[in-house]
């Protein structure tokens, strides 16, 4: 049994991160990573010279496999490019890059080790409030933030403006919310992660005011990202959920009616032309994002066998040009895509041994979506992580942790309480 000393330490680490975990997306990302980094590593080394032992569940366990077959597939393609680990710097990025996976590992393991050895559900409950209350704060500022804008109040220098498009239509619609983080894109996820802890935390009319707000903040961010990922996420829950196939069918020509009378009624809005002009830049291949993937897809399927199967080592990406004499204007350091970027660090062993690692996590909570309110977050907890991967690559991030942290401790909830149905 854990001494108190260790339960100390293991509950306050924990609960530091529900906390703080989401604010790697805004300006403090960068003292917000060497924080846990510190916080962590010094913690994890404790608990290992005072319990030795560290439990888990299966569901952490796959997870962390997956974590390290990237890790490890990453390096041995590290070694097959030439060069690559000689330079200097590049050897720098790759340290770098491998210390924070490490930390992710001591995370997921510090986290799963504490959820198995809670004796009650009062602790992990106290988890996701104190993770629902950070995402609180980050809606309350993203209010605040339209309130600033309406009356010239001070507020964060952020990525809020509106790009890509005439002036005419930029002067109108103003500026993108982002809250505190960087851009919308960063705090796109933690939107729908909301949603999934509110869905657990709250009860139903709290759940519903809080939808409201957190939709409303998705239309105000103007991000392409946001609303296909909200047509994504919702399509999911209707997918998923436990509803009767008749009342399925209702649901769908209710909505299908409701989309297309939106559609009419706003066609001609200038916020509906942003969105079709960011869109089709997308398309096209006319936006950086487009150009970065083709770029990427390019260079890596003309790679050496030994680089297809094992990738170019890790954080390779901010080297790209050295990789390419077709594509040399090109800075950048990630794909925005995690599949993408797995890709080529590790390759197609690499990617496929995660691929294959999240459908056993999808399966596991595929099980438990069904069971309680708690199953059934953790599960779009999941989804919506699936799908902020397709134009985010933060697997490196406490954001990133965070939200594997309470898909954890909502899996735990819904094995021990099986009472609560959806």
């Amino acid at each position: 049994m854990n001494s108190q000393k260790s339960f100390n330490i293991k509950t306050l680490v924990v609960y530091v991160l529900a906390l703080l975990g989401p604010l790697s997306a805004t300006f403090l990302d960068k003292p917000n990573l060497v924080f846990f980094i510190g916080l962590y590593f010094s913690s994890f080394l404790l608990l290992l010279l005072n319990q030795r032992v560290f439990f888990c569940d299966s569901l952490v366990k796959i997870i962390l496999i997956s974590y390290l077959l990237i890790l490890l597939v990453s390096t041995i393609g590290g070694f097959t490019v030439s060069g690559l680990y000689a330079n200097d710097e590049q050897l720098g990025k790759t340290l770098s890059r491998s210390v924070t996976m490490c930390l992710g590992l001591i995370i997921l393991l510090v986290v799963g080790d504490w959820a198995e050895t809670r004796d009650n559900e009062g602790s992990l409950k106290l988890f996701l409030k104190i993770s629902f209350i950070s995402t609180v704060i980050f809606a309350l500022l993203g209010v605040y933030q339209i309130v600033a804008d309406k009356f010239s109040l001070p507020f964060l220098e952020t990525r809020s403006l509106v790009y890509g498009t005439e002036y005419s239509i930029r002067e109108s619609l103003g500026f993108r919310l982002t809250s505190i983080a960087r851009e919308p894109n960063f705090y796109s996820p933690i939107l729908f992660e909301s949603l999934c802890i509110a869905f657990a935390y709250l009860n139903r009319t709290k759940f519903i005011v809080f939808l409201l707000l957190t939709l409303f903040l998705m239309f105000k961010t103007l991000s392409t990202g946001v609303y296909m990922h909200a047509i994504l996420f919702f399509f999911a829950i209707f997918v998923f959920s436990k509803i009767n196939p008749v009342y399925k069918l209702g649901v769908s020509i209710t909505f299908a009616v409701v989309f297309v009378a939106f559609i009419i009624i706003n066609f001609d809005s200038l916020w509906f032309q942003y969105f079709l002009s960011k869109l089709d830049a997308e398309a096209s291949g006319a936006s950086l994002r487009s150009n970065v993937y083709g770029a990427v897809f390019s260079v890596f399927t003309n790679a050496s066998l030994p680089n297809l199967l094992f990738g170019h080592g890790l954080n390779s990406l901010s080297s790209f040009n050295d990789f390419s004499s077709e594509f040399q204007n090109l800075n950048f350091a990630i794909s925005n895509n995690l599949y993408i970027d797995f890709l080529w660090d590790s390759g197609i062993v690499g990617l496929g041994s995660y691929l294959v690692c999240m459908l056993f996590v999808f399966r596991s909570l595929s099980l438990v979506r069904g069971v309680n309110k708690y199953g059934f977050s953790a599960f779009m907890m999941f989804v919506s992580l699936l799908i902020s991967s397709l134009y985010r690559s933060e697997y490196t991030t406490t954001h990133f942790y965070w939200v594997l942290s309470n898909i954890v401790i909502l899996f735990y909830l819904s094995n021990r309480e099986s009472k609560n149905d959806v």
